[in-house]
């Protein structure tokens, strides 16, 4: 597996994988929720959007971008079929990576209250409830955690 930069060119993947990784919360969704190609075409140019690959395919993506004190990570999505394979993980492992190189100290998300999964997941990495709020037809659930540089 590698993580890279995407390109214009991946972009039918990750709509792909946004599509197949989301499908079980689209009964809970929102036209504003969804993702237009539009938007996901622009994170790509703005080199916000990483992927996660085998040598056939994106197997999952990242999105996320600096903000003034904080890594904020917009979207992660990996393919179903590759959930529990640690590829969120490692997508995770990168944004700390990128957070420490960029000289940033901590890192934010947010997800749904209906994505029960996420909630342990994040908690599992490291990342602590910050906050809710109820909006646009759902619940926000915020999270945030430290990055550390280890000790050489």
């Amino acid at each position: 597996m590698r993580i890279r930069a995407a390109t214009v060119a991946d972009l039918a993947s990750i709509v792909r994988c946004a599509d197949l990784a989301f499908a079980p919360f689209a009964e809970h969704s929102d036209k504003q929720d969804v993702k237009p190609e539009e938007n996901l075409r622009s994170q790509i140019l703005e080199g916000s959007i990483h992927l996660i690959c085998d040598e056939a395919q994106v197997l999952g993506y990242i999105s996320l971008w600096p903000t003034a004190n904080q890594m904020f990570i917009d979207t992660l999505a990996v393919l179903p079929m590759h959930h529990r394979r640690g590829l969120g993980s490692q997508l995770l492992a990168f944004a700390d990576r990128e957070t420490l190189r960029l000289g940033l100290y901590s890192v934010s998300l947010f997800t749904k209250e209906t994505m029960a999964d996420n909630l342990v997941f994040y908690q599992r990495r490291g990342y602590g409830e910050t906050g809710r709020c109820d909006g646009d037809g759902f619940c926000r659930v915020f999270f945030s955690k430290s990055i550390r540089r280890k000790a050489a």
